[in-house]
Protein backbone atom coordinates (compact mmCIF):
# COMPACT_ATOMS: atom_id res chain seq x y z
CA UNK A 1 0.00 0.00 0.00
CA UNK A 2 1.61 3.05 -1.06
CA UNK A 3 1.57 6.15 1.54
CA UNK A 4 -0.82 8.37 1.76
CA UNK A 5 1.09 11.40 1.41
CA UNK A 6 2.73 10.29 -1.70
CA UNK A 7 -0.88 8.89 -3.15
CA UNK A 8 -1.91 12.88 -2.73
CA UNK A 9 1.09 14.13 -4.60
CA UNK A 10 0.33 12.07 -7.61
CA UNK A 11 -3.26 13.37 -7.21
CA UNK A 12 -1.83 16.45 -7.35
CA UNK A 13 0.66 16.23 -10.12
CA UNK A 14 -2.06 15.13 -12.31
CA UNK A 15 -4.09 17.86 -11.40
CA UNK A 16 -1.41 20.54 -12.24
CA UNK A 17 -0.80 18.37 -16.00
CA UNK A 18 -4.70 18.77 -16.46
CA UNK A 19 -4.40 22.30 -15.99
CA UNK A 20 -1.15 22.91 -17.40
CA UNK A 21 -2.76 21.64 -20.65
CA UNK A 22 -5.63 24.27 -20.35
CA UNK A 23 -2.60 27.24 -19.91
CA UNK A 24 -1.34 25.91 -23.06
CA UNK A 25 -4.29 26.02 -25.19
CA UNK A 26 -4.86 29.57 -23.82
CA UNK A 27 -1.80 30.76 -24.56
CA UNK A 28 -1.63 29.79 -28.06
CA UNK A 29 -5.15 31.47 -28.68
CA UNK A 30 -2.82 34.09 -26.89
CA UNK A 31 -0.16 34.16 -28.94
CA UNK A 32 -2.05 34.14 -32.32
CA UNK A 33 -4.17 37.38 -31.76
CA UNK A 34 -1.21 39.44 -30.55
CA UNK A 35 1.18 38.07 -33.27
CA UNK A 36 0.38 40.73 -35.68
CA UNK A 37 -0.13 43.20 -33.16
CA UNK A 38 3.59 42.45 -31.59
CA UNK A 39 4.81 42.55 -35.08
CA UNK A 40 3.49 45.97 -36.00
CA UNK A 41 5.12 47.46 -32.96
CA UNK A 42 8.29 46.38 -33.47
CA UNK A 43 8.12 47.61 -37.19
CA UNK A 44 7.58 50.88 -36.05
CA UNK A 45 11.15 50.88 -34.07
CA UNK A 46 14.30 53.24 -34.97
CA UNK A 47 16.64 51.29 -37.23
CA UNK A 48 20.36 51.55 -35.80
CA UNK A 49 22.81 51.20 -39.13
CA UNK A 50 25.94 50.93 -36.69
CA UNK A 51 24.01 47.72 -34.79
CA UNK A 52 22.77 46.47 -38.50
CA UNK A 53 26.60 46.71 -39.93
CA UNK A 54 28.04 45.02 -36.57
CA UNK A 55 25.75 41.84 -36.41
CA UNK A 56 25.83 41.33 -40.53
CA UNK A 57 29.66 41.23 -39.83
CA UNK A 58 29.84 39.16 -36.35
CA UNK A 59 27.47 36.26 -38.37
CA UNK A 60 29.58 36.49 -41.03
CA UNK A 61 33.25 36.21 -39.35
CA UNK A 62 31.50 33.34 -37.14
CA UNK A 63 29.41 31.79 -39.29
CA UNK A 64 25.94 32.24 -37.33
CA UNK A 65 22.92 31.48 -39.53
CA UNK A 66 20.84 33.90 -37.97
CA UNK A 67 20.72 36.97 -35.58
CA UNK A 68 18.42 38.81 -33.62
CA UNK A 69 19.19 41.71 -31.51
CA UNK A 70 17.26 44.16 -29.67
CA UNK A 71 18.99 47.79 -28.09
CA UNK A 72 18.02 49.21 -25.36
CA UNK A 73 18.88 52.75 -24.49
CA UNK A 74 17.39 55.22 -21.11
CA UNK A 75 14.99 51.78 -20.62
CA UNK A 76 13.32 52.06 -23.83
CA UNK A 77 13.55 49.23 -26.50
CA UNK A 78 15.33 51.59 -29.11
CA UNK A 79 15.85 49.27 -32.02
CA UNK A 80 15.64 45.73 -33.33
CA UNK A 81 17.66 44.27 -36.17
CA UNK A 82 18.27 40.75 -37.73
CA UNK A 83 20.07 39.03 -39.79
CA UNK A 84 20.39 35.96 -41.64
CA UNK A 85 17.86 32.60 -41.83
CA UNK A 86 16.03 30.83 -39.15
CA UNK A 87 16.53 27.74 -41.09
CA UNK A 88 18.89 26.95 -43.94
CA UNK A 89 17.21 24.19 -45.50
CA UNK A 90 14.33 26.17 -46.12
CA UNK A 91 16.03 30.03 -46.47
CA UNK A 92 13.10 31.56 -44.01
CA UNK A 93 14.74 34.48 -42.74
CA UNK A 94 15.30 35.48 -39.04
CA UNK A 95 12.48 37.80 -38.06
CA UNK A 96 11.66 40.21 -35.05
CA UNK A 97 8.66 37.21 -34.37
CA UNK A 98 11.09 34.02 -34.43
CA UNK A 99 11.01 31.81 -31.81
CA UNK A 100 14.48 30.87 -30.53
CA UNK A 101 15.43 28.19 -27.72
CA UNK A 102 16.44 30.74 -24.74
CA UNK A 103 17.14 27.85 -21.94
CA UNK A 104 18.96 29.71 -19.23
CA UNK A 105 17.78 32.69 -20.09
CA UNK A 106 14.37 31.90 -18.53
CA UNK A 107 16.07 31.60 -14.90
CA UNK A 108 15.69 35.61 -14.08
CA UNK A 109 11.96 35.24 -15.50
CA UNK A 110 11.30 32.64 -12.62
CA UNK A 111 13.71 33.87 -10.12
CA UNK A 112 11.64 37.46 -10.66
CA UNK A 113 8.42 35.44 -9.94
CA UNK A 114 9.22 33.50 -6.93
CA UNK A 115 10.80 36.58 -5.46
CA UNK A 116 7.22 38.42 -5.60
CA UNK A 117 6.23 35.84 -3.26
CA UNK A 118 8.58 36.95 -1.17
CA UNK A 119 7.42 40.93 -1.36
CA UNK A 120 3.88 39.65 -0.63
CA UNK A 121 5.34 38.07 2.38
CA UNK A 122 4.43 34.30 1.52
CA UNK A 123 7.61 33.22 1.25
CA UNK A 124 11.37 34.20 3.08
CA UNK A 125 14.12 33.58 0.76
CA UNK A 126 16.45 32.42 3.57
CA UNK A 127 14.08 29.97 5.07
CA UNK A 128 14.87 25.93 4.43
CA UNK A 129 12.29 24.91 1.43
CA UNK A 130 11.15 21.55 3.49
CA UNK A 131 9.47 24.31 5.84
CA UNK A 132 7.03 25.13 2.92
CA UNK A 133 6.69 21.39 1.81
CA UNK A 134 7.99 18.71 3.52
CA UNK A 135 10.45 15.98 2.74
CA UNK A 136 10.82 13.73 0.61
CA UNK A 137 11.75 15.31 -2.46
CA UNK A 138 9.53 13.20 -4.97
CA UNK A 139 11.70 13.86 -8.03
CA UNK A 140 11.79 12.79 -12.13
CA UNK A 141 14.61 11.30 -12.82
CA UNK A 142 14.55 13.16 -15.79
CA UNK A 143 13.08 16.66 -15.71
CA UNK A 144 12.95 17.19 -19.19
CA UNK A 145 11.51 14.04 -20.22
CA UNK A 146 7.68 14.22 -20.77
CA UNK A 147 7.60 10.99 -18.84
CA UNK A 148 10.18 9.91 -16.28
CA UNK A 149 10.33 7.55 -13.55
CA UNK A 150 10.33 9.06 -10.44
CA UNK A 151 13.12 8.72 -6.84
CA UNK A 152 12.55 9.93 -3.68
CA UNK A 153 14.70 12.18 -1.70
CA UNK A 154 15.00 12.24 2.22
CA UNK A 155 18.60 13.82 2.38
CA UNK A 156 18.85 16.08 5.53
CA UNK A 157 21.51 18.38 3.98
CA UNK A 158 17.76 19.34 1.92
CA UNK A 159 16.78 21.21 4.93
CA UNK A 160 19.80 23.70 4.52
CA UNK A 161 18.58 24.50 1.10
CA UNK A 162 16.60 27.81 0.60
CA UNK A 163 15.37 29.73 -2.38
CA UNK A 164 18.13 32.08 -2.44
CA UNK A 165 20.47 29.37 -1.97
CA UNK A 166 18.54 27.94 -5.40
CA UNK A 167 18.86 31.33 -6.86
CA UNK A 168 22.23 32.58 -6.10
CA UNK A 169 23.79 28.32 -6.96
CA UNK A 170 24.55 27.99 -3.86
CA UNK A 171 22.12 24.76 -2.93
CA UNK A 172 24.99 22.48 -3.32
CA UNK A 173 23.38 20.71 -6.38
CA UNK A 174 24.98 19.23 -8.92
CA UNK A 175 23.87 20.94 -12.45
CA UNK A 176 22.14 17.96 -13.83
CA UNK A 177 21.39 14.29 -13.03
CA UNK A 178 19.01 13.37 -15.74
CA UNK A 179 18.53 9.67 -15.56
CA UNK A 180 20.77 9.35 -12.55
CA UNK A 181 20.04 9.49 -8.39
CA UNK A 182 20.46 12.61 -7.43
CA UNK A 183 23.73 13.76 -4.73
CA UNK A 184 24.51 16.85 -3.13
CA UNK A 185 28.06 17.78 -4.30
CA UNK A 186 28.67 19.89 -1.24
CA UNK A 187 27.10 21.50 1.47
CA UNK A 188 24.36 23.70 0.85
CA UNK A 189 25.34 27.88 1.59
CA UNK A 190 28.87 27.35 0.14
CA UNK A 191 30.81 27.72 -3.24
CA UNK A 192 28.96 29.05 -6.05
CA UNK A 193 28.47 26.09 -8.67
CA UNK A 194 25.66 26.42 -11.14
CA UNK A 195 22.45 24.19 -10.85
CA UNK A 196 19.63 23.57 -13.11
CA UNK A 197 18.70 20.42 -10.80
CA UNK A 198 18.24 23.56 -7.72
CA UNK A 199 15.28 24.91 -9.71
CA UNK A 200 13.85 22.42 -10.44
CA UNK A 201 13.33 21.64 -7.35
CA UNK A 202 12.46 25.35 -6.45
CA UNK A 203 9.72 24.49 -9.32
CA UNK A 204 7.91 21.89 -7.30
CA UNK A 205 8.01 23.59 -3.87
CA UNK A 206 6.29 26.96 -5.31
CA UNK A 207 3.81 24.92 -6.97
CA UNK A 208 3.23 23.38 -3.79
CA UNK A 209 3.05 26.90 -1.98
CA UNK A 210 0.94 28.35 -4.21
CA UNK A 211 -1.24 25.95 -5.33
CA UNK A 212 -1.12 27.16 -8.93
CA UNK A 213 1.13 25.06 -12.01
CA UNK A 214 3.65 26.49 -13.55
CA UNK A 215 2.59 28.27 -15.92
CA UNK A 216 0.09 30.14 -14.17
CA UNK A 217 2.35 31.07 -11.78
CA UNK A 218 4.88 32.69 -13.93
CA UNK A 219 1.68 33.85 -16.19
CA UNK A 220 0.62 35.81 -13.65
CA UNK A 221 3.72 37.14 -12.07
CA UNK A 222 5.67 38.17 -15.23
CA UNK A 223 4.86 36.62 -18.64
CA UNK A 224 1.53 38.89 -18.15
CA UNK A 225 2.60 41.80 -16.66
CA UNK A 226 5.71 42.33 -18.82
CA UNK A 227 3.83 41.48 -21.97
CA UNK A 228 5.53 38.41 -22.89
CA UNK A 229 2.95 36.80 -25.01
CA UNK A 230 5.33 34.85 -27.39
CA UNK A 231 6.68 33.47 -23.91
CA UNK A 232 6.22 29.88 -22.96
CA UNK A 233 7.95 26.70 -21.27
CA UNK A 234 6.16 24.76 -22.87
CA UNK A 235 6.08 23.93 -27.03
CA UNK A 236 3.26 25.26 -28.66
CA UNK A 237 1.74 24.48 -31.76
CA UNK A 238 1.47 27.97 -33.07
CA UNK A 239 5.23 28.03 -32.81
CA UNK A 240 5.99 26.02 -35.71
CA UNK A 241 5.60 28.54 -38.02
CA UNK A 242 8.41 30.63 -36.91
CA UNK A 243 10.62 28.51 -34.80
CA UNK A 244 14.56 28.97 -36.02
CA UNK A 245 16.81 26.08 -36.36
CA UNK A 246 19.27 25.30 -33.92
CA UNK A 247 22.90 24.54 -35.40
CA UNK A 248 26.15 23.68 -33.64
CA UNK A 249 29.40 25.02 -34.16
CA UNK A 250 30.21 23.32 -37.16
CA UNK A 251 26.86 24.56 -38.51
CA UNK A 252 25.33 21.14 -38.55
CA UNK A 253 21.90 21.16 -37.88
CA UNK A 254 20.74 20.45 -33.97
CA UNK A 255 16.89 18.38 -33.44
CA UNK A 256 14.51 20.70 -32.53
CA UNK A 257 12.94 20.41 -28.55
CA UNK A 258 9.50 20.63 -28.27
CA UNK A 259 9.39 20.35 -24.57
CA UNK A 260 6.06 19.06 -23.06
CA UNK A 261 7.18 20.07 -19.71
CA UNK A 262 8.85 23.67 -18.10
CA UNK A 263 12.11 23.91 -16.33
CA UNK A 264 12.48 27.35 -15.18
CA UNK A 265 16.13 27.21 -15.94
CA UNK A 266 16.02 25.50 -19.26
CA UNK A 267 12.70 25.45 -21.31
CA UNK A 268 12.06 29.08 -21.81
CA UNK A 269 10.94 29.72 -25.40
CA UNK A 270 10.33 33.45 -26.88
CA UNK A 271 10.94 36.23 -29.60
CA UNK A 272 13.90 39.05 -29.07
CA UNK A 273 11.09 41.53 -28.61
CA UNK A 274 9.40 39.72 -25.67
CA UNK A 275 12.45 39.24 -23.80
CA UNK A 276 13.70 42.63 -24.86
CA UNK A 277 10.23 43.46 -23.28
CA UNK A 278 11.86 41.67 -19.72
CA UNK A 279 14.76 43.75 -19.59
CA UNK A 280 12.89 47.30 -20.38
CA UNK A 281 10.16 46.10 -17.27
CA UNK A 282 13.39 45.51 -14.78
CA UNK A 283 15.15 49.06 -16.39
CA UNK A 284 11.45 51.09 -16.30
CA UNK A 285 11.97 54.18 -13.94
CA UNK A 286 7.71 55.23 -14.04
CA UNK A 287 6.33 53.23 -11.49
CA UNK A 288 3.21 52.10 -13.70
CA UNK A 289 5.62 50.36 -16.30
CA UNK A 290 8.32 48.55 -14.09
CA UNK A 291 8.70 45.75 -11.85
CA UNK A 292 8.21 45.01 -8.24
CA UNK A 293 10.80 47.32 -6.62
CA UNK A 294 11.98 44.52 -4.06
CA UNK A 295 11.98 41.87 -6.21
CA UNK A 296 14.44 43.38 -8.29
CA UNK A 297 16.57 44.65 -5.42
CA UNK A 298 17.15 41.02 -3.95
CA UNK A 299 17.75 40.62 -7.63
CA UNK A 300 20.34 42.74 -8.12
CA UNK A 301 22.26 42.17 -4.77
CA UNK A 302 25.40 40.63 -4.80
CA UNK A 303 24.90 37.44 -2.46
CA UNK A 304 27.96 35.55 -3.59
CA UNK A 305 31.30 35.46 -5.81
CA UNK A 306 31.91 33.43 -8.25
CA UNK A 307 35.09 31.35 -8.24
CA UNK A 308 36.37 32.46 -11.40
CA UNK A 309 39.82 33.58 -13.32
CA UNK A 310 37.38 36.69 -14.12
CA UNK A 311 36.19 38.32 -10.99
CA UNK A 312 32.01 38.29 -10.75
CA UNK A 313 28.99 37.81 -8.45
CA UNK A 314 25.74 36.44 -8.32
CA UNK A 315 22.63 37.98 -7.02
CA UNK A 316 19.14 36.40 -7.68
CA UNK A 317 18.56 34.60 -10.67
CA UNK A 318 21.22 37.28 -12.44
CA UNK A 319 24.97 37.34 -12.84
CA UNK A 320 26.11 40.64 -12.07
CA UNK A 321 29.55 42.71 -12.77
CA UNK A 322 30.78 46.14 -11.43
CA UNK A 323 32.33 48.37 -14.18
CA UNK A 324 33.83 51.55 -11.78
CA UNK A 325 30.30 52.65 -10.30
CA UNK A 326 27.81 50.93 -12.52
CA UNK A 327 26.25 47.20 -12.05
CA UNK A 328 25.61 45.48 -15.02
CA UNK A 329 22.90 42.59 -14.55
CA UNK A 330 23.32 39.65 -16.92
CA UNK A 331 22.70 36.05 -18.11
CA UNK A 332 23.35 33.66 -20.98
CA UNK A 333 22.10 30.56 -22.70
CA UNK A 334 25.35 28.17 -24.79
CA UNK A 335 22.83 25.67 -25.74
CA UNK A 336 24.40 23.32 -28.59
CA UNK A 337 22.12 25.00 -31.05
CA UNK A 338 21.61 28.24 -29.71
CA UNK A 339 23.75 30.88 -27.91
CA UNK A 340 22.29 34.08 -26.14
CA UNK A 341 22.96 36.75 -24.20
CA UNK A 342 21.27 39.98 -22.16
CA UNK A 343 23.30 42.54 -20.26
CA UNK A 344 21.56 45.86 -19.40
CA UNK A 345 23.00 48.16 -16.35
CA UNK A 346 19.94 49.82 -14.10
CA UNK A 347 22.12 52.96 -13.80
CA UNK A 348 22.18 54.36 -17.25
CA UNK A 349 19.32 51.98 -18.64
CA UNK A 350 21.28 50.86 -21.66
CA UNK A 351 21.29 47.13 -22.56
CA UNK A 352 21.26 44.37 -25.30
CA UNK A 353 19.50 41.25 -25.93
CA UNK A 354 21.76 39.11 -28.51
CA UNK A 355 19.71 35.74 -29.84
CA UNK A 356 21.67 33.47 -32.39
CA UNK A 357 20.75 29.80 -33.78
CA UNK A 358 24.32 29.23 -33.39
CA UNK A 359 26.62 27.04 -31.32
CA UNK A 360 29.22 30.05 -32.09
CA UNK A 361 26.79 32.60 -31.16
CA UNK A 362 28.56 33.75 -28.05
CA UNK A 363 31.48 34.32 -30.09
CA UNK A 364 30.08 37.47 -31.83
CA UNK A 365 29.26 39.29 -28.18
CA UNK A 366 32.69 41.50 -27.88
CA UNK A 367 32.22 42.49 -31.59
CA UNK A 368 28.35 43.37 -31.18
CA UNK A 369 28.94 45.35 -27.26
CA UNK A 370 31.56 47.35 -28.95
CA UNK A 371 29.95 48.79 -31.76
CA UNK A 372 26.90 49.51 -28.88
CA UNK A 373 26.75 49.66 -25.23
CA UNK A 374 30.53 49.68 -25.26
CA UNK A 375 32.58 46.53 -25.25
CA UNK A 376 34.85 46.49 -21.90
CA UNK A 377 33.10 43.72 -19.86
CA UNK A 378 34.96 41.55 -17.65
CA UNK A 379 32.13 38.72 -18.06
CA UNK A 380 33.74 38.66 -21.57
CA UNK A 381 36.73 36.78 -20.36
CA UNK A 382 34.91 34.63 -17.98
CA UNK A 383 34.72 30.55 -18.45
CA UNK A 384 30.89 30.56 -17.64
CA UNK A 385 29.96 31.99 -20.85
CA UNK A 386 31.16 28.74 -22.51
CA UNK A 387 30.37 26.54 -19.71
CA UNK A 388 28.01 24.09 -19.83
Amino acid sequence: MLPIAIMMRWIQHARRTLLQALVCLLGALLFTATSLAQRDRLADRETSPALKQAISDAAKKYKIPGIAVALIEHGQLRAVEVFGERDLKSAAPVTANTIFEAGSLGEPLYAYAVLLLSADGRLNPSSPLPGYFALPYVRDLDALSASSPTEQLYDPQFNQITAMRVMNHTSGMPDWARGQHLRLQRAPGGKWSYSNEGYIYLQQVMEHLTGETFDAFLGRSILGPARMSHSSFVWREAYAADMAMGYDRSGSPVEAHRYQKPAASATLYTSIGDYAQFVTYILASAPAKRAHESAVSLMLNPTVSVDDAVPFSWGLGLGLEKIGDDLFFFHRENGAGFESFAIASRKTGSGIVIFTNSGNGLDALPDILAATIGGNHPILKSNFLHSQ
